[in-house]
This record gives C-alpha cells, structure tokens and sequence, in this order.
C-alpha cells in the first residue's frame, strides 16, 4: 500500500491534555457593569447562551478564566461552566472553589457539568470516566413551577462517584 506512513503523523491523547485550559478565556471580561446581582462565571468551555440567560435577567456577568482566583466578596453568586475533559485536569479550579468554599462566607454556586463536577470535586467527591458516557441523548425535563417541558441534550464523560459524597 503506498501513501504516508502513519509514523509521520502525530496524535495526541486527548486524555493527557488540558483542554479547559485551551477553551477557556485568557483573561477577564465583564458584561453589563451596571447590571445586579453580580455574577462570577468561570469559564471552562462557557456557552454564549448562558451569559444570554444571565444578561436577560439583568445581571452583570464578570467572565474569568478557568484558573482565576476567585475573592468571595467581589460577587453575589459564582456559576461554574460546562468544559471538556477531564475534570481532574483542572486542580488549579479546584483549589479556587476550596478556597470559597472554606471562606466561612456563604454564597450561590451553581454548576453545570464539569462545573458540577468540580463543585462535587472541591467539596471532597471523586469523579471518574464513564465506560460509554452520556451522548446526545435528548432528554426531556419538567420545571416544577410551571409545569413546562424542557428538552436536554446530555454530553457526559466523567461523573461524580456518588459513594465519595461528605
């Protein structure tokens, strides 16, 4: 057979990369500086739609990066984005998270997906890598206050191990 030999072609497991670090924004950004309550993001893989979310309900929404030291008292809640990988591949968010969580000061703090995980992770849980994941599956999910349906596309590699739970 002729062609390339595969030895001239490089792959990289993506198992051993940060991809967060390479998704995320190199530094911050604010919108609506005069909006309420004040939002911390940390970006890990950050959608668009979800600061739309935070902008139309009239919120200032500061973007940080993945491993942005975060000071409890710049902001009313901290929200943890989605990101790809491994979410042991980000101890720098980790500590950050810890070190709220430690700060005696109380606070909303929501995650979605990796950001769940790190929450899960800061707070002493162990994640692990799905055998197959969770992929593409359309799920759909009731809001208990309106009765509304919601589809979800679920996109999962790693999950918090519920028997690690404080």
């Amino acid at each position: 057979v002729h062609g390339t030999p595969l030895e001239k072609y490089v792959f990289n497991d993506q198992n051993e990369r940060n991809l967060v670090a390479e998704v995320s924004i190199p530094k911050p950004k604010t919108y609506n500086p005069t909006g309420s309550p004040r939002i911390c993001a940390v970006d890990c893989g950050l959608k668009l739609n979800q600061i739309r979310c935070f902008l139309k309900r009239g919120a200032r929404v500061d973007v940080v990066p993945w491993n942005f030291e975060i000071n409890v008292s710049d902001y009313d809640g901290l929200f943890l984005s989605n990101g790809p990988g491994d979410p042991q591949m980000c101890a720098q968010t980790v500590k950050n998270i810890r070190k709220v969580l430690s700060s005696g000061i109380v606070k909303p703090i929501f995650g979605i997906c990796l950001g769940h995980q790190l929450l899960s992770t800061a707070a002493g849980c162990k994640t692990f890598k799905m055998v197959y994941g969770n992929r593409g599956h359309n799920l759909p999910c009731i809001h208990h206050g309106t009765d509304r349906c919601f589809m979800t596309s679920q996109n999962h590699g790693f999950a918090v191990n519920v028997a690690t739970l404080p």
